[in-house]
Formats: structure tokens, C-alpha cells, sequence
């Protein structure tokens, strides 16, 4: 197994770089601890794909991002989920980086998506259409006994479709053993998600009943007593009474 340099801590690519003799830098996605996520273009087919490069400090055996393309591709029926396609080796600065291209996700960064709304929130309705289609893309893999592992507004893409939202989840954080405590911080992390998406703290207060039963507080042995998986709360919302 290949040795990756260590020392490049940041890539900060440009418009038009080349990679790995087949594609070039679009955009910029996002940034996390691991490494970057970059829009690049396909050379010979004009294809645009999703492109994660590690920080060679951070995977040094390039064993993360086997990692990570295993657990895609194990859940790669789960269309919430990006779709894993290979990896590639990228020489930055005379270092190897390991390289994991995927589908692009269209649509915003749900943080992005907020920003945009009317007092930075979306309403009731709007609200549990989007916490609707979240758990029943984790429920499966929840049911599957895995978990996200990093789910919150900036990890998350949307775009309205019709009427209602197409979203995608995006990175994988921790890679470790699938436990059931991991699972619940999912469930956790869902619904501070929906509780940012109604207009969070300064917002609380006004919320319907139909809500507030969901947010419960933000109390974690509150949200927990009643909701244990994702699936648990897909079918607290298909079985909501309206008043």
C-alpha cells in the first residue's frame, strides 16, 4: 500500500486545475476535517462529478477512504445517499492524495437554502415535508442497523421538486462499528435539523403542537423515549392527527 506524504493541509484548488489527467476543477464544495470536496468536470465526456480529496495527514494509509467508498457502495441502494463511482490517485504538490469521486448532488446546502426564506425558515408544512423525506431515506439504512453518522444543515443538499424537496445527504464522518448509541445520535441529530428548519430557539416558543411533539424541547431523553430510529419518526409523521 502506497505511503501519501504528509503536510498538505489544505488544497484550495483553482478553476480549471487538472486532476489526475482526466478531469478539472469546477467549484469548491465544502471543507471538513478530513479533506475537500471539490465539483469537477470529466474531461472526455463533459460529465460532472463530485470529487472528496483526503488531507494525506488525516489518511495516511489511505484506509478512510476505502472506508468511506465501502460503506457508499454497501448502502448504495439507499438514494438519499451519494452514489459511489471510484477512486483515483491525485499527485498534489508532488504527494500522493487519495481521491474518491461520486454523483453530483444538485441543489443548495440546506444552511444555503434557509438563508434564502423568509425570516431564514420554511413553514410548518414545508418543514415537515423536508423532515419527512430525511427519515425516509435514513430509515432503511437505519433498518440495516447503520447509521450517517454527520447529519446537520450544512451536510445536507436540497432543491424544491414539484411539491415537495429532493434532498441528499452528503459526507460520512465516522466510518467506525455501526452501534445502536450511533444510530440514536442520528435521531438526535434529525431532529436539531428540524428544529433549525422551523426557525430554531428565537422560533420555539410560537410553534404548533404538531412540532413542538416532535422537537419535545430538544431534550434528549424526551426525543429518545419516543423516537429510537429514523423509522420511528417517518411513522410518527405518517400517522400525524391535524387539528
Amino acid at each position: 500500500m502506497y505511503r501519501p506524504s504528509k503536510n498538505v493541509k489544505r488544497f484550495d484548488f483553482a478553476p480549471g486545475r487538472g486532476v489526475a489527467g482526466k478531469y478539472r476543477i469546477e467549484s469548491l464544495l465544502g471543507s471538513g476535517w478530513e479533506g475537500e470536496v471539490y465539483v469537477i468536470v470529466e474531461r472526455n465526456t463533459g460529465i460532472r462529478r463530485a470529487a472528496k480529496f483526503y488531507y494525506p495527514h488525516r489518511d495516511p494509509t489511505g484506509k478512510a477512504a476505502i472506508s468511506y467508498a465501502r460503506k457508499l457502495d454497501a448502502l448504495r441502494h439507499c438514494p438519499i445517499l451519494l452514489q459511489y463511482h471510484h477512486q483515483e490517485i491525485a499527485v498534489v504538490k508532488k504527494r500522493k492524495v487519495v481521491v474518491v469521486i461520486s454523483e453530483l448532488v444538485e441543489g443548495v446546502k440546506l444552511s444555503q437554502f434557509l438563508e434564502r426564506q423568509p425570516r431564514h425558515r420554511l413553514s410548518t408544512f414545508e418543514a415537515l415535508h423536508v423532515l419527512y423525506t430525511l427519515v425516509r431515506g435514513i430509515a432503511p439504512i437505519h433498518a440495516r442497523g447503520e447509521y450517517h453518522g454527520d447529519i446537520h444543515d450544512e451536510n445536507i443538499m436540497i432543491r424544491r421538486g414539484g411539491i415537495g424537496f429532493d434532498v441528499k445527504l452528503l459526507d460520512f464522518f465516522d466510518l467506525g462499528k455501526p452501534t445502536s448509541a450511533k444510530i440514536r445520535k442520528d435521531v438526535l441529530n434529525l431532529i436539531e435539523v428540524f428544529h433549525t428548519i422551523v426557525g430554531g430557539r428565537d422560533a420555539y416558543a410560537k410553534q404548533p403542537k404538531v412540532v413542538k411533539d416532535i422537537i419535545r424541547g430538544l431534550k434528549d431523553s424526551l426525543i429518545l423515549k419516543r423516537f429510537r430510529s429514523a423509522g420511528d419518526i417517518q411513522r410518527h409523521l405518517e400517522n400525524l392527527t391535524w387539528e
